[in-house]
Order: structure tokens, then sequence, then C-alpha cells
């Protein structure tokens, strides 16, 4: 019998050793928390917390830890560290002063590399040249200047039309402010529109957002990014989840190829018209993007122009409704400021008050500003959760402002992030909120809609059960009743979407759907 050397024998004892311990070390190690790290809840071997984050409505567990383990606490999410913030002094110290190494977003490897395959710029991280180039973009095209001189006229003229329709059909005042969001930003992006509630475009951008927030929610994917193994099991095993990644990612791509072949055509028979896409196109040599890259910067863009600031206009409108004394005032304020004959502008802003430590962070951690949890502190808003603009009494002027202010106890609020993600688009949201807002509290009486007795139909303000959505929470559906003040402002309401309209006519049709 041949004898077989010992260097060259089978190492399956080596093996199995190795085996033993990975095994003790999964059990041991992975998932505790290091003695270094801040505070948290108690970890299980292997998971760490994972089993304990909620599926929904994170903001209320975060808040409960929060109470519970400080301003900064840890979760392990098995070998990850996810750091949650609770202060404004904390977000100051790591999102602001030290954004080069706090901005970075934990991989997700569903949405960034099926759906998106790279190229959503909310997932890139601040060393990536990609995301610098396409935020300054961004900057450059709706930096306050630029936003005075380009887009005020267009927040003006969509503003009147959707006061008219609310004056027309009140009872879809939501939809309104949908068609609205999405046709300020898409005329600034494309340079067409969006004319009705009934645009065949604003409905296939919704659908997508639907079938993706459908997609990533909690429990649809497995945690590949987290134990990458289950990448490599039979996807019916998850409920056939690349496959719905990819079909997203099919309808996504054939949308926003229409919208940006739509540009690339107009461009060849008309040239420039200045619009963000034209912007983006215009680059050249190292500053080129490809088609797919040109694609998704301009879907974000339209994404998060739509979404949020809808989101804020139906919050007002709620709590408007709820909050009659508040309207009362603030309508008071507009009728000394504004008068009766012309509706708020942007140079009435400032007029207006109304309307207004010792713990380590491993590099890699994920870091989350509880951001509800900031909005909502008791120690900062004796009545956190009572809408009272007397919180901010003071702060009259732009976000821009406070969110550079040197004292974080200056900071206004967080609605535009921190640090390297602070919204580079915050200047023409600014004006958009306020104009919208403004007419709005200008033209319109809203109070509690009544039942057949006569009585106010209640309205579900709790911040735990009245609100869903993804990343952006939108009030459920409630009933309200918006009335024109009186006929001299339903006169200069219909006069200035009449005014509005010449400004329409300069901008392309939708584009039919291929």
């Amino acid at each position: 019998m041949t004898m077989i050397p010992l260097a060259n024998a089978p190492t399956t004892g080596v093996v199995v050793l190795l085996i033993i311990i990975s095994l003790i070390y999964g059990v041991t190690v992975q998932g505790r928390r290091n003695a270094r790290l801040p505070p948290g809840p108690p970890t299980l071997p292997i998971i760490g917390n994972l089993h304990q984050l909620p599926r929904d409505k994170g903001y209320l567990q975060f808040a409960k830890w929060a109470k519970e383990y400080g301003q900064i606490y840890s979760l392990k999410i098995a070998s990850r560290t996810m750091i949650v913030i609770s202060s404004r002094r904390l977000v100051k110290e790591i999102m602001d002063k030290k954004n080069s190494i706090s901005g970075f977003r934990p991989p997700a490897y569903a949405v960034n590399n099926l759906i998106y395959k790279g190229d959503f710029l909310l997932l890139m991280n601040p060393d990536d040249a990609k995301f610098r180039r396409e935020r300054k973009l961004i900057h450059q095209f709706y930096m306050d200047s630029v936003c005075e001189k380009r887009h005020l006229p267009y927040i003006i003229a969509e503003s009147a039309q959707l006061m008219v329709d609310i004056l027309n059909d009140s009872d879809r005042w939501s939809d309104h402010s949908t068609r609205y969001t999405n046709s300020l930003i898409m005329s600034t992006i494309y340079g067409f529109r969006t004319p009705s509630t009934d645009t065949v475009h604003l409905h296939r951008v919704l659908d997508i957002a639907h079938d993706l927030s459908r997609v990533i929610m909690p429990g649809k994917l497995p945690p590949v990014d987290i134990f990458p193994f289950l990448n490599y099991l039979p996807e019916r095993l998850f409920d056939n989840w690349r496959s719905k990644c990819r079909n997203v990612a099919k309808k996504s791509d054939k949308l926003y190829a229409e919208f940006l072949d739509h540009v690339i055509e107009r461009r060849e028979k008309l040239g420039s018209k200045d619009t963000f896409a034209d912007k983006v196109l215009e680059q050249k040599g190292d500053d080129a993007f490809t088609r797919h890259e040109v694609m998704y910067l301009l879907s974000t863009v339209l994404d998060a122009g739509t979404d949020t600031t809808s989101g804020a206009f139906n919050t007002l409108v709620q709590m408007l409704t709820q909050n009659q004394h508040i309207l009362k005032d603030a309508q008071e304020e507009m009728d000394q400021v504004v008068g009766e004959n012309r509706t708020p502008c942007w140079e009435d802003f400032g007029k207006l008050q109304l309307v207004v430590d010792n713990y380590a962070l491993p590099k890699g951690s994920s870091i989350i500003v509880n951001i509800s949890g900031l909005h909502h502190d008791e120690k900062k808003f004796p009545n956190a959760l009572e809408f009272d603009p007397k919180n901010y009494e003071g702060k009259d002027g732009l976000a821009t402002a406070y969110s550079n202010a040197a004292n974080y106890e200056d900071r206004d609020h967080y609605g535009y992030g921190f640090g390297r993600r602070l919204c580079p688009g915050i200047h023409f949201a600014e004006r958009s909120l306020f104009i919208t807002f403004s007419k709005l509290i200008w033209g319109f009486d809203i109070a509690p809609a009544k039942d057949d007795q006569g009585r106010p139909v209640p309205i579900n303000t709790d911040w735990a059960t009245g609100y869903s959505g993804g990343a952006i929470l939108h009030p459920d559906h409630f009933q309200t009743c918006i009335k024109v003040r009186s006929e001299k402002k339903r006169e200069i309401l219909l006069r200035d979407f009449e005014e509005a309209k010449k400004l329409f006519s300069t901008l392309d049709a939708p584009p039919r759907e291929n």
C-alpha cells in the first residue's frame, strides 16, 4: 500500500476545526456589542439586534430606545454596527463637522444593483467622484440665485393652478397637491409639465414609486447585505425577490428613457431649453455621463421633488384643519401684510412670521439620525406633540442659514438633512413651500368636515397611527372642508391662473407613452 506523506494528506481535520472555530466565533463574538460602543438593547448571538428592528414606523422604536439608552446608542446587525443619534449637539458634531466620514450609506444590494444598477444618487457615498459631480450639478441648477431668476416664475405659475384646482374641486385637494409638485419639478428637469391629475406620466411615476415601496418593504427582501450567502439560495424561497426587483427596473428604465429621449429629440430640433436635463447632457469629456446615469440622476431629482413637498402640504392642511385658532391668526397676518388685491409672493418672506461622547464609532458604522425624535424632543419643545408655530418663533430666516449655524441650538429643523447630504434643492423647496402655504392660507378657509349630524369628523393625528409611507410620511386619508374666503379672493386666484397660462404655453406638451 502506498503511503501518503503527511504534508499531502487530506485536510479534513483542519477544515472541521476551522468550521468549529467559525461557529464559536459566530456564537460568542458576532452580534455582540463591543465595550467601547454606545449602549443599546441586549443582543443575541450571531444576529445581534436584527430581530428587534421594526418592520414599520421605525421612528417610534428609535424614540423609545433613545429614552432608555440615551441620545446616542448602538444596534448590532450581525457583524455590522448601527449608531442612532437623537441629539442636536451630536448631529452637529458627527453629521456636520465630521461629514466626510459620517455620510456613508450601508450596502443595499437589491435596490442599488438590481433596480438602479449603481446609479442611484441617494445610495452613493461621499468618496465617490460621481456622487460629488451629481450633487454639484444639482446644487448649481437649484442654487439661490438661479431659483430667483429662473425657477420662481414656474413656482408662482404652478401654485396659481393649484389654488384654482382647489377652488374648483376641493374634495381632491390632495391629488391636486401631488400634481402641483410633480408638474413643477418636471418643468425644471425636462421642460414639460403635468397639466392635470389625469396626465398619464404622473400615474406612471406614482405606480413605479408604489411598486418600489412594495418590493423594498421591510421583510420582503432577504437580508443579503448582512448574510451574503442568501444570495445563492433560490429566489423562490423569498417570494421571487430578484424577479420583482428586475420588474421595477424594467418599468423605470422604460419611463425615464422616454423622458430623456423627448429632451434629446427636442435638442436636435430646437436646441437647449436650459432645463436640468439639458445641463446634464451638456457635460463633456471626463464629466460626461452615460445614458443610464443621466436617466437616474434626473429621476432622483424628480422623485425627491414630488413626494417631499406634497407630503409637507398635506400635513399642513391636516394641522390647519385641526387647529382653527392658528389658521385664524395666520389669516389675520396675511390680510394685514398682503391685503385683498393680490396673492402672497416671495417678497413677502420675512414679513409673515407665522408662515414659516467618549464612544467609539467603528469605521463603516451606519449612522442614523432620529429626526422624528429631534422634532419631538420634549426638552426643547414642551408641547412637542402639538402643532404650535410658536415653537419656531424668531426663526424667520431661510433654512439654509440655520443649517449652517455654528450653534446647534440655532438649527430650526432637520427636514432638509445635514452635512454632505443636505438637500441640494433646499432653495427651490423653500420657495415652493412658502408660496403654496401662503396662498392657501390667504385664499381659503380650512375646517373639519361635518358628519350627517353636523358633528366634526375626527382626524387621527397620532404620530404612531395617523401617518404612513416610506422615508417620507404622509397623513392617512382624512376629511376636511376647504372653501374660498371671499368672492374677491376667488377673482384674484382666477386672474393669477390666467396669467400663469402664458408661461405654461412656453413648455412642451407631455410626451406620449411609447
